[in-house]
């Protein structure tokens, strides 16, 4: 698969990892950038035996196009296949990091 990076996902990254210095985050991040280049498409990631390990899932409700994987007890990486929503998950090759989000989750 292909991981492309929006702007925003840039800016969060840059300000939750990278200023403050998060090293084992940084090296959750690089493994979740692994499991996805190495699987073929979107079927292939969920049937993955690694996305248990970072709890890669489908959101709930309104936000069911997005998918997130958590890096750590706070913060989770938002990913949007690349396609139009109903998905066909056996065409999905590309999936875009949108945002962290470290909001919603407690104070870990």
């Amino acid at each position: 698969m292909i991981i492309t990076k929006s702007k925003n996902y840039n800016k969060s990254y840059n300000k939750y990892i990278i200023k403050k210095h998060l090293i084992l985050e940084k090296e959750r991040i690089n493994n979740i950038e692994n499991i996805i280049i190495s699987s073929k498409n979107l079927q292939d990631l969920l049937n993955n035996p690694y996305k248990n390990i970072y709890h890669i899932e489908q959101k709930q409700g309104n936000l069911k196009e997005y998918y997130t994987a958590r890096i750590n007890n706070k913060m989770r990486l938002i990913m949007k296949p690349v396609g139009d929503y109903p998905y066909n998950i056996l065409e999905i090759e590309t999936i875009e990091f949108q945002d962290i989000d470290n909001k919603h989750y407690g104070e870990g």
